[in-house]
Formats: structure tokens, C-alpha cells, sequence
């Protein structure tokens, strides 16, 4: 029961091929049971400390506490060279191999496009959700594509980006031909739209 749920918990998350190994560090007889026992999972959030209760239907035995040790194994990504804090990463910065991530929640398997390092990655590092960020397609002071679509019409100016940004994330620009500074959400590198024409866009 506790090795499904952790398999169940490890591909709800998109780790490849997890096995899970359970050992009991301190064995204890249980009480006979006629009836039989009815385990249930009480805690999951360590796999150092995964606790179950054990619960016999005759309702005169007393519950059972045991508490099991789990090790997490899959198919992750690992740096195979060092990163710069702020480098994107591509396919070739990673390698698919198998780690013990027991003690690394947030190890991935497949790594999204447009990603970045939050800071400096060593080869051989267990590559962490933790440890990426959104890469800035737009810097500032870059030049940039203004583009504007109303009603099938679209309308095209000239810019200048006042901050970084990634794909999606909304920056400051000022049209070169009118001064006017503006909120504009980046579609690309050097491409971006008024924010106003996606009212859902994520503040910046």
C-alpha cells in the first residue's frame, strides 16, 4: 500500500520509471488478528519516517504503529557539464540517468524549453525544479518589435525594452516613434505586444 502510493506520488510528478524500496528499521511482532488487519497510511511526507497503522476489527486489539524507511529511485536529469547562473538550458547540458532522490523531492525528468539556471549548476548535479527559472528573451535596453493585432488588423512599431523579461512575463517599452512607455507582454526574443491586448497576462 505505502510502495503504491509512493509510485503513484513519484509519476504524479513526471519522475521516469520510479522504484520504490521499503525496509522496516525496527521490526516488531504484531498481536494476532482473527479477523485480519487493516493497514492504513497515516504519513507520506518523509520517506525517511513513512508511518502506517495498522487497525484489527474486532475493536478490542490495539492499533499498531510502524514505521517504515522508503528509498525513491528514477530515471532523472543530471547536468553533464557546468551551467552559468542565467545560462538557458538546452538537451545538451543534461543527461538521462538513473539517482537515488530520496532526499530530492523535486528532481525532474524532462526538462521544459525556455529554462534557465537560477544560479551556478555543477556537472553532475540532480537537476531541481528549484533551481530553474523562465530565460529572459528581452533584456533591457534591446530593440524590439512592437506588435499589435485588433480585429484581424495589425499594426507594427519600433521599441526600446526598459526591462528583462521572459516568454509571457509582462516588461515596460517605449515606442520609438511616440516616447510613449507602455506594458507589453513578450511573445520572443525581440517581440513583444501591448498588455492591454492580453488582459490575463502575468505582472511583471
Amino acid at each position: 500500500m505505502a510502495r503504491r502510493a509512493l509510485l503513484d506520488q513519484a509519476q504524479q510528478a513526471g519522475l521516469l520509471a520510479p522504484e520504490v524500496q521499503l525496509t522496516l528499521p525496527a521490526p516488531k511482532p504484531r498481536p494476532a488478528c482473527a479477523g485480519g488487519w487493516d493497514i492504513v497510511v497515516q504519513d507520506l511526507r518523509s520517506l525517511l519516517r513513512l508511518r502506517l497503522v495498522a487497525r484489527c476489527d474486532d475493536g478490542r486489539t490495539p492499533a499498531q504503529d510502524y514505521l517504515l524507511r522508503a528509498t525513491l529511485s528514477a530515471d532523472v536529469l543530471v547536468l553533464a557539464q557546468p551551467v552559468a547562473a542565467g545560462a538557458p538550458l538546452g538537451d545538451e547540458d543534461v543527461q538521462l540517468l538513473r539517482r537515488d532522490v530520496s532526499q530530492i523531492p523535486d528532481a525532474i525528468s524532462t526538462l521544459e524549453p525556455g529554462m534557465a539556471a537560477r544560479s551556478s549548476l555543477r556537472a553532475g548535479q540532480v537537476l531541481q525544479k528549484r533551481l530553474l527559472v523562465a530565460a529572459l528573451v528581452v533584456k533591457r535596453g534591446d530593440q524590439v518589435r512592437i506588435l499589435a493585432n485588433r480585429r484581424g488588423i495589425s499594426v507594427e512599431a519600433s521599441g526600446e525594452a526598459l526591462d528583462s523579461g521572459a516568454r509571457q512575463g509582462v516588461i515596460r517599452v517605449r515606442n520609438a516613434t511616440t516616447g510613449r512607455v507602455i506594458q507589453a507582454r513578450v511573445l520572443d526574443a525581440g517581440l513583444v505586444e501591448p498588455a492591454e491586448l492580453s488582459p490575463a497576462a502575468p505582472a511583471h
